[in-house]
C-alpha cells in the first residue's frame, strides 16, 4: 500500500493480534483498512482485506490455518530441479498482513493472491 496511514493502521492490526485482540474487533479494523485500499483502487487488498474479514466473523477466531498451494516452478531442460519447501509461517493472518502492509512488492503480491484464494476456498 501506497498510504503510509494504511500501513501504520495494519502494522498497529498485526500488533493487536500478538496481544490477544478480540476477533470482531480486529476485523472492524481489517473493514476501516479496506476503506482506504478501495480510495487507492487495489482490487486485490480490497477484496482480501474483505474475505479476511468474512473468515473472522465466520470462524468467530483469529487462527488461520491456512493451506496455501504454491505453484511449482517449471524447470528448464538440462537444468535440475531444486525442491524448495515451503515453510508455513507461526501466524498466517499477522504474516499475510505484514505481506499487505508491502503489497508493492511484485512477490508478496503474488503470494497475497496465493493467500486470497486459499481462504475463498476455504469460507465459500
Amino acid at each position: 500500500m501506497n498510504n503510509p496511514k494504511a500501513k501504520e493502521q495494519i502494522l498497529k492490526v498485526i500488533s493487536d493480534i500478538e496481544k490477544g485482540a478480540e476477533a470482531e474487533a480486529v476485523a472492524t479494523k481489517i473493514m476501516e483498512i479496506r476503506k482506504i485500499a478501495l480510495a487507492e483502487e487495489d482490487p486485490l487488498l480490497v477484496k482480501t482485506f474483505r474475505i479476511i474479514a468474512d473468515k473472522i466473523k465466520e470462524d468467530e477466531s483469529l487462527d488461520f490455518d491456512i493451506e496455501i498451494e504454491v505453484p511449482k516452478e517449471e524447470v528448464v531442460e538440462g537444468e535440475e530441479e531444486e525442491e524448495e519447501e515451503y515453510e508455513a509461517p507461526d501466524n498466517h493472518l499477522t504474516y499475510l498482513l505484514s505481506l499487505m502492509a508491502d503489497s508493492d512488492n511484485k512477490y508478496n503480491r503474488d503470494e497475497i493472491k496465493l493467500y486470497r484464494t486459499a481462504i475463498w476456498d476455504d469460507i465459500y
